[in-house]
């Protein structure tokens, strides 16, 4: 029944929108999340992600899912112009893959950075990266907004820091093709890490970094005072998109204290920390 709905709704703003950078004269704010063709043995696939603001947005939330039979989950996200001098842009992923939060905050202190008013035109805020583990498996698979058990759901908020609005979300989807294999997949441009997720978390939680070549990695976390509590990550790894659990153990299987923690990666000339918080 929402598949339905959903796609009926985008059926009307494809009628009502004109192609990317067009204007729009009026209507609400949107997310309009695009289609992508998948070919047998292509490992990935990126889906644009366009946003249609009327006001200066300085935040943005929006839960995603998948629905739909095949072996597709989310894997990452990639910044477009718009969004990558924002202070934060990340991706947090489920377990299974199966659902993702997309959070940006474009002011998180020092430096003002501007905020995105597309002034009723379609822009491209960043791009979906969505794994395919094996495209035989389905024929089409929606991305659709979702309700999120804590974040809430699909919302822009605006740069008086009070006001806000709920964008109309327009689902994607992929659909398999006919085709030769698609050997290569979209690399990251930039060595980054991302925040994990969930934060606080309890008893576990993923941490996500994209390398845009193979290089050394040392991704570990530490205690207030400094002390390596685990290290999960040490050696060469492959250019790529990469998750890792953290289970709240130390480096000999004990569980740790509730209270907050860093984990640092270096790679090469990258080096980067951040906080989080285990709560019991």
């Amino acid at each position: 029944m929402r598949y339905g709905l959903l796609l009926g709704m985008a059926m009307v703003l494809s009628l009502s929108l004109p192609a990317m950078g067009g204007t729009v004269n009026a209507g609400p704010d949107s997310i309009i999340i695009g289609n992508a063709t998948v070919v047998a043995g292509q490992s990935s696939v990126a889906v644009p992600v366009y946003f249609v603001t009327h006001g200066d947005v300085t935040y943005f939330n929006l839960p995603l899912e998948i629905e739909g039979a095949g072996d597709v989950r989310f894997h990452g996200q990639q910044a477009a112009a718009t969004v990558a001098g924002w202070d934060d842009s990340w991706q947090g992923v489920s377990e299974n893959g199966a659902q993702a939060l997309h959070m940006g905050f474009a002011d998180l202190g020092g430096e003002d950075n501007p905020g995105m008013n597309t002034n009723g035109r379609r822009l491209l805020a960043f791009n979906l990266i969505m794994a395919i583990d094996d495209a035989s498996q389905f024929s089409q698979v929606a991305i659709l907004p979702r309700i999120d058990r804590r974040a809430g759901g699909p919302l822009f908020g605006l740069s008086d820091g009070l006001g806000s609005s709920e964008p109309v979300v327009v689902g994607g989807m992929l659909t398999l093709g006919a085709g030769e294999p698609v050997p290569d997949k979209p690399l990251p441009t930039e060595v980054s890490l991302s925040r994990n997720f969930p934060n606080p978390f309890n008893p576990s939680t993923e941490i996500s970094f994209a390398l845009p070549s193979d290089r050394m990695v040392s991704l570990s976390v530490f205690n207030i005072l400094g002390q390596e509590v685990k290290n999960l990550v040490s050696g060469e790894m492959q250019a790529g998109f990469h998750k890792v659990i953290w289970d709240g153990t130390n480096n000999n299987g004990q569980n740790v204290p509730s209270g907050t923690y860093f984990y640092r990666m270096d790679a090469g000339d990258y080096s980067q920390s951040m906080k989080m918080v285990m709560l019991k």
